[in-house]
């Protein structure tokens, strides 16, 4: 294997898991991202940041800005 970091969006995270993943820029207006307007646009954004923290096998970090 070959030690490295691995930037991946959360589209290309589905079915991947890692020991630590790093969540950023969890903040409005990023995540759900603003044109998320309808329903079932804003549940898709819950669904992908859903694959975000369930792609951590045992840490997980959550950053946002105030």
């Amino acid at each position: 294997t070959v030690d490295g970091v691995t930037l991946a969006s959360l589209h290309a995270a589905k079915g991947l898991e890692w020991d630590a993943v790093f969540l950023v820029g969890l903040a409005e207006g990023m995540l759900p991202i603003t044109y998320a307007q309808t329903e079932a646009q804003i549940e898709e954004e819950r669904r992908l940041f859903y694959v975000g923290i369930t792609r951590a096998r045992s840490r997980l970090h959550l950053s946002w800005s105030l």
